[in-house]
């Protein structure tokens, strides 16, 4: 027998269990610290505003007169300041709770959603299946409304996703990985959507490649990442990640989200708003990141 804090387990499927049960309680508890602090922060922010509010405009008025800013202009300024911090702090905040919380991974059905179009599905698995990828896993996010089925391509070292939510349709990405943390994904989500402009002003990383293709077949966007792969892999002077283990995708994921949050915590949200508009009137389907930068160094 085996004692695991105090709990004695009679089997090595017992130990397993109380294991797995005690690092997703650690998480949950360090999830609600977390938690605390940022509410801390914002409440924080509040009351100094609500303190120091008058003398901050005032030093801030007197700056912008000092620098041959028009009163009337100096005056405009300061009657969105509030409204810019509130978006700096608290909306920021929200933000990361919301739309951009911790990932976490969890087993499920396909037929546990009633909004899920199984057709689709089944037309893209045996498509997928066709191209040579196999099934890995169902599954969804506490943090997301819908479900995932996941693939692996054994020789071409790539997955691949088919995905919903309740208020969106069926999409799919391919996508794989190279060395120094650098990944590309190729989906076949609209470029125009609100999503991709989200997308776009929050979440796209220096090192994650994107590539959007309205429509297209799971045929075309294996090709277009297979294409993109070879050449960025002969830019970059980078291997391709062969590890295709669902726990290597899950972990993948993991790390990005984290990189996005940190990458959230240094962000204008007031900038990310403008962003959002820029990319509303002129969508773009390829995020290429940092890549122009390390050619051009190569």
């Amino acid at each position: 027998m085996l004692t695991l804090k105090g709990h004695v387990c009679t089997s090595f499927e017992d130990f397993r269990t109380t294991i797995f049960t005690t690092i997703i309680h650690s998480l949950d508890i360090n999830m609600l610290k977390n938690k605390l602090v940022r509410w801390a922060v914002m409440i924080t922010a509040f009351i100094a505003w609500n303190s120091f509010g008058y003398s901050i405009s005032s030093w801030i008025y007197s700056i912008l007169t000092k620098i041959d800013v028009p009163a009337s202009i100096a005056l405009r300024i300061l009657s969105i300041l509030p409204l810019i911090i509130l978006l700096e702090v608290f909306a920021k905040f929200l933000f990361l709770e919301t739309a951009m919380p911790p990932l976490k991974f969890v087993a499920t059905r396909a037929e546990s959603w009633s909004f899920l179009n199984r057709d689709e599905l089944n037309r893209y698995t045996s498509e997928l299946e066709q191209l040579g990828f196999i099934q890995l896993t169902d599954y969804t996010s506490p943090s997301i409304q819908g479900m995932a089925r996941l693939f692996a391509h054994p020789q071409k070292f790539c997955f691949a996703e088919v995905g919903q939510t309740s208020n969106s349709p069926m999409l799919c990405s391919i996508s794989c990985s190279l060395e120094m943390r650098w990944s590309l994904a190729v989906t076949n989500i609209s470029s125009s959507s609100y999503v991709s402009a989200i997308s776009y002003a929050f979440l796209r990383q220096p090192r994650n490649l994107v590539k959007q293709m309205g429509n297209a077949s799971v045929n075309l966007l294996l090709q277009s990442l297979i294409d993109g792969r070879d050449r960025a892999s002969n830019d970059l002077g980078l291997e391709l990640i062969r590890d295709i283990k669902t726990e290597t995708y899950f972990e993948k994921e993991r790390s990005k989200r984290m990189e996005q949050r940190r990458s959230m915590l240094r962000k204008s949200i007031t900038w990310g708003v403008l962003e959002m508009l820029w990319f509303s009137l002129r969508p773009k389907s390829e995020w290429l990141g940092d890549y122009s930068k390390f050619t051009v160094k190569r």
